[in-house]
């Protein structure tokens, strides 16, 4: 990798001062320039400099398939070092505009932006972090949280974050670096790596990294380290959080879920041994001796909920098993994937079992996509699918930058290899002809609503979503053009994974307002993480509110129709794991599904896609024991499903008020 002169300044007084085991002396804040990469592949830059006036200034831009923010901070401290102004302008990563102010005058602080507006009187140690800050104001921020006496700070406008640990790594003899984990910003802890001079020096990610020009061949070293201590804090976490029962569990005087009828059936006690549902007992019948007993009454017991429609790193586990989200499948990951689905099937990370792992394959581009297996020639391409084959892949997963005549040989080839072939229609093909060269699933609705508009749209853009407002309320879904897609889909034994709950917060919002897929749910969720769900939605054009809002409702409009004609759907999220689901599954009821219906989507009809149908999906005597108990009766209002209070995963036992208050969010109430 080529080193830019700045770096190289810095790597040479960093090396020259270790070798003499002297005091390194700052050298100022200087300017520093970083690379942001997906994978091997540079997706854009973060520059930190400090302006003639004293100001800092950082300015941060990646493009992630034709979405991505640039944005321009300047912050302006204190005579004491504390805050006195942020400015943030640029646009977010669906490109809406930014423009975020922070203003300290005498001991007041207030701030503004398109998504919220706050005051506050400050006593001191206050921080604050813009929606849209840049890596530079993590930094700012640390550097502060170094020189407190507790290695904390107060953030606006409520909650702390703090040093956890602080750990300093030698990397090839003269590299000293710092890795510090951040507590308080988000569920988990955060991990950052900073130089001797306390700057930001690498952010290593299986997802989007961050490193300092010049250290790029040091980025997956970075990574490694960090990895292992976030595996040995998931694995204490299971340790402490996983009941695992030495005999006999018993859910007496409950109301079971019988996917099969979907109906309820009241009274009964359900028996499990180790990780096998041994019996369901009638009201009245003996119990035998059991290790726990758990009253259920007033409480549904419900096979464990699928989500069909993950990206899944570690962090996302106690998400899904306090939600109730037993069995996932994972749509595309770094190449890690199989390593985190051995922690969550073993029980060494708390986690859902991950049944299938989908390898990614797009066409190199402007637009490919960030992950997996980006080709240039269709002989990359089938070569791709062995690779995925020999690692252990279930399917394949083909992207929108695909050029359209690879995907028939691709397919063919992934089928003889007994694989699975799913995915986003390529650009300028339409999903008929996708399905007619091989496709056995289509992911998110809106790839059904872009068969009938032209195949000249770019669908490698955003125009996958903008196009949808503009466009989508025209569709007829009676008339013939529709219904003989439908009788297509029927033939191929299409299976469809809407995600439709995406799609509701970019048509239907503006920035201020809340995120309608997670709003049920925003005040339970730690501040700093909560503000994110406020900055809105596409930019859509002014005017045109109205006609998004239809684009969006005929979405759940095609939803119906496709159950009605008896489509194959399985509900997924791609978006925050185990809320995102219980959205989705109040949208299918919203669409006009029955709600047992829906129940039977989330369970038994995911267990058969996946093939598990003869081990879970419903609760009956010698099936596994994957099951959970709500707070309620989902069959008579679907938002109970929310209310789940125990999740039992191949025989342990989780109580989800503790899994909540371990990542900080309120257990239901």
């Amino acid at each position: 990798m080529k080193y830019l002169l700045l770096p190289l300044i810095l790597s040479c007084l960093l090396f020259s001062c270790a070798k003499k085991e002297e005091p390194v002396k700052d050298p100022g804040y200087i300017p520093l320039n970083y690379s942001l990469y997906f994978g091997d592949n540079k997706a854009g830059y973060f520059k930190s400099m400090k302006t003639e006036e004293g100001k800092f200034k950082y300015i941060f831009e990646y493009n992630d398939r034709g979405r991505g923010p640039y944005i321009e901070e300047v912050v302006q401290l204190r005579d004491n070092g504390m805050l006195e102004s942020i400015r943030i302008n640029g646009h977010n990563y669906l490109k809406d505009t930014v423009n975020e102010r922070y203003q300290v005058k005498g001991m007041s602080a207030k701030w503004m932006s398109t998504s919220e507006r706050g005051e506050y009187d400050l006593g001191g140690n206050e921080y604050f972090i813009g929606i849209n800050s840049t890596i530079g104001n993590t930094e700012m921020m640390v550097r502060k949280m170094m020189e407190s006496e507790n290695k904390s700070i107060n953030l606006l406008p409520s909650g702390t974050a703090k040093l956890s640990n602080i750990e300093e790594i030698v990397i090839g003899d003269t590299l000293k670096l710092k890795l510090v984990e951040i507590t308080g910003l988000s569920f988990k802890p955060e991990y950052a790596w900073f130089d001797q001079f306390n700057r930001i020096f690498a952010l290593p990610s299986t997802w989007l990294s961050c490193i300092r020009d010049g250290y790029e061949q040091i980025n997956e070293q970075l990574l490694e380290i960090q990895t292992q201590k976030e595996k040995d804090y998931y694995n204490k976490l299971a340790s402490e959080l996983t009941q695992k029962p030495s005999g006999k569990v018993i859910i007496k005087n409950v109301a079971v879920f019988d996917v099969a009828t979907g109906k309820m059936l009241a009274n009964k006690s359900v028996v499990i041994s180790g990780n096998t549902i041994e019996s369901i007992l009638a009201e009245g019948e003996e119990l035998p001796e059991a290790t726990k007993v758990i009253d259920g009454t007033g409480k549904t017991l419900l096979p464990g909920l699928f989500d069909m429609h993950t990206h899944l790193g570690r962090s996302d586990g106690i998400l899904n098993l306090a939600a109730g989200v037993t069995s996932v499948r994972d749509l595309a990951n770094s190449f890690d994937l199989p390593e985190i689905r051995d922690e969550f099937n073993t029980d060494k990370v708390l986690g859902p079992r991950i049944l299938i792992i989908s390898g990614f394959i797009d066409q190199a581009g402007p637009y490919a996509g960030p992950i997996g297996k980006i080709i240039k020639t269709l002989d990359e391409g089938l070569a791709a699918v062995d690779f995925y084959k020999e690692k252990g892949y279930d399917q394949i997963k083909l992207y929108s930058s695909i050029d359209p005549s690879w995907v028939k040989p691709i397919a063919e080839k992934a089928h003889g290899l007994g694989m699975r072939v799913c995915g986003h229609i390529p650009a300028h093909m339409l999903a008929e002809d996708a399905v007619k060269a091989g496709y056995d699933e289509i992911q998110h609705i809106n790839m059904i609503a872009l068969n009938f508009m032209s195949d000249t749209i770019d669908t490698r853009t955003p125009l996958r979503f903008s196009m949808i407002g503009e466009q989508a309320a025209n569709i007829n879904i009676k008339g013939k053009e529709f219904q003989d897609f439908v009788k297509l889909l029927k033939e191929k034994n299409i299976v469809l994974d809407p995600t439709v709950s995406i799609f509701e917060g970019m048509l239907t919002t503006k920035a201020g307002e809340p995120d309608p897929q997670f709003e049920a749910i925003l005040d339970r969720l730690p501040i700093q993480v909560k503000r994110g769900f406020y900055s809105g939605g596409l930019p859509i054009p002014k005017g045109k509110e109205a006609q998004y809002k239809e684009g969006y409702n005929q979405l759940l409009n095609m939803i119906n129709e496709l159950h009605k004609q008896g489509i194959t759907m399985v509900p997924g999220t791609d978006a925050m794991s185990g809320f995102a689901l219980h959205k989705e599954l109040e949208n299918y009821v919203k669409a006009g599904i029955s709600t047992a219906d829906v129940l039977k989507m989330a369970t038994l009809t995911s267990a058969e896609v996946i093939g598990v149908a003869d081990k879970l999906g419903s609760i009956e005597s010698g099936k596994e024991a994957d099951l959970i108990l709500v707070d309620g009766n989902p069959l008579e209002n679907i938002s109970d499903i929310r209310r789940v209070e125990l999740t039992i995963k191949n025989g342990n036992l989780y109580n989800t008020a503790d899994l909540y208050n371990a990542i900080g969010v309120k257990p239901f109430e």
